[in-house]
């Protein structure tokens, strides 16, 4: 594993989110654009935030497939390229599309986290109508 993303994924796959952490910046912005219905849509911040976000994505889904595909660094950016398919808990309806992942890297450690996936294929399975963008978490 070669920088903090692949790092930070290892980690909590492995459920081990104090070690994740370390991969992450204290004032780090992860964002996931979607409609504020589907509740991992928002943006969370810090050391708090991230740990929300995962726990948000455990509480929703059972994730079935997470997969990488593709990697590539510039900069101070790592962009990622996959696919995921999660069971949404309370509908048992799968959402499955390919995904991309930008984030910023500073010293080592992420200090943006912008996540891009299908979200119309999310709100269907999610079962819930569209709304504005989500907001700060």
């Amino acid at each position: 594993m070669s920088n903090p993303v692949e790092r930070l994924f290892s980690c909590v796959n492995s459920g081990h989110m104090a070690e994740a952490l370390k991969y992450v910046d204290e004032n780090c912005i992860f964002e996931a654009q979607g409609p504020s219905s589907v509740p991992i849509y928002g943006t969370y911040k810090g050391y708090e935030g991230v740990k929300r976000f995962f726990r948000t994505l455990s509480e929703l889904f059972d994730t079935e497939k997470f997969e990488f595909r593709k990697w590539a660094e510039a900069d101070d950016y790592v962009f990622a390229y996959g696919y995921m398919q999660h069971r949404v808990k309370k509908t048992d309806k799968v959402f499955k599309c390919e995904w991309s992942l930008v984030c910023r890297v500073e010293g080592g450690k992420i200090v943006s986290y912008k996540m891009f996936e299908d979200t119309a294929a999310l709100q269907e399975a999610y079962g819930e109508d569209g709304g504005p963008a989500g907001g700060a978490r």
